[in-house]
């Protein structure tokens, strides 16, 4: 398993191949990732807790991740920041093509 750090994000890439990534990452509170364009993408929350999704366009969303979820993603460009006050982990498959 490859360890890297996604701005303060740590992102361990647990299973890759030419079709599909498979990423766990884990924020503390006040982490925030770095501006990344993401394919399109399950996501899988572990431990959830409060976001603040930032875009390429400037505009910002915040939302609650909840613990046991899963949901569908499209591909877009953003960056996570962890604004609440707990660690936040979530597993993404990224789909390659």
């Amino acid at each position: 398993m490859a360890t890297e750090k996604a701005g303060e994000t740590e992102v361990t890439i647990l299973f890759q191949n030419e079709r599909v990534t498979i990423a766990e990452s884990r924020a503390q509170p006040g982490d925030r990732g770095k501006m990344v364009e993401r394919p399109d993408r399950v996501q899988y929350v572990v431990k959830g807790g409060k976001i603040r999704e930032h875009f390429a366009d400037g505009q910002a969303v915040e939302y609650e991740l909840k613990t046991g979820t899963a949901k569908w993603m499209d591909k877009n460009t953003s960056s996570m920041e962890n604004i609440g006050e707990s660690e936040v982990v979530f597993v993404s498959v990224r789909l390659l093509r």
